[in-house]
């Protein structure tokens, strides 16, 4: 049993900027709260998060700690440049192909939570393909453009998909799914019972009031007394980038994607030529 008054703080703010430095794309205050609470450093509670939120803003605000990722809180400004010389000189830079282009399948990734967003794609872009954020059980209306979007592509539509293991997460899968109804393959890259039983991870306190446990319980072996979860975040950002690029490895074709990007370069530098650059 955790107290807050034997938490050294000094040393949890510690080991969240080690944390933080082991992402090379940007992490939330959230995800660092799921490693600490991982490597058992705090409870996952949420006046443990609401204090560890406070001391990470005050370390920052000193200087003594890096940037974290807010996904709520952007401030959305639109384009503009200094001149139309600034515009121009960045416009060849802008130019990319469809990198899945002449790719057996039209490959998905989607991820349960939008606290994983930056990092797939920062990882997936230079293959082009397309990130999904489900938030939980989303709207249908964005269903709806996801399915239209699969459906107006000729090849078959495959699914890699990234979630949390615990009670809803399996059932946020299941409904993703039959309410987009279009893929012709679904895998579940993360996060698995086999995954969370490999890597040790230790449990979260789950929610009580979930109608879902008992069923999850019961199919996992799981005291129906004690709920609990596991975050897809609790695992190492270099083994999550492993996995994720693991699985979506079978479904490029290199030398098809060495063809497009070389198409790209080629016509990125006629852009350059017409503008005299």
């Amino acid at each position: 049993m955790y107290r807050m008054a034997r938490i050294k703080w000094q040393d949890i703010i510690d080991r969240a900027r080690d944390i933080v430095d082991g992402y090379d794309g940007g992490v939330t205050v959230r995800q660092v709260m799921y490693r600490l609470v991982s490597a058992g450093l705090v409870p996952n509670t949420a006046p443990t998060y609401r204090r560890l939120s406070s001391r990470l803003a005050q370390a920052r605000r000193d200087g003594l700690f890096p940037d974290l990722i807010d996904t709520i809180r952007e401030v959305h400004v639109p384009p503009a440049w200094q001149d139309a010389d600034a515009f121009m000189a960045d416009m060849p830079e802008w130019f990319r192909l469809d990198r899945t282009r002449g790719q057996e399948w039209a490959l998905y990734v989607a991820a349960e939570k939008d606290t994983l967003r930056q990092l797939l794609t920062g990882w997936l872009a230079e293959y082009g393909i397309p990130v999904l954020v489900v938030r939980g059980f989303g709207s249908q209306s964005y269903a709806d453009v996801v399915r239209d979007r699969v459906r107006s592509d000729p090849r078959p539509a495959a699914l890699v998909y990234i979630g949390d293991f615990d009670a809803s997460g399996s059932d946020i899968e299941r409904d993703w799914v039959e309410r987009t109804g279009c893929w012709g393959r679904v895998e579940r890259v993360l996060l698995t019972d086999g995954q969370v039983r490999e890597y040790q991870l230790p449990p979260a306190e789950g929610k009580r009031a979930d109608p879902r446990w008992p069923g999850f319980a019961r199919r996992h072996g799981f005291d129906l007394d004690r709920p609990v979860q596991w975050e897809v975040e609790a695992l190492e950002p270099a083994e999550l980038k492993r996995l994720v690029l693991e699985a979506v490895d079978p479904y490029i074709d290199r030398e098809i994607l060495a063809q497009v990007v070389a198409e790209e370069e080629q016509q990125r530098a006629r852009i350059v030529g017409i503008l005299g650059q």
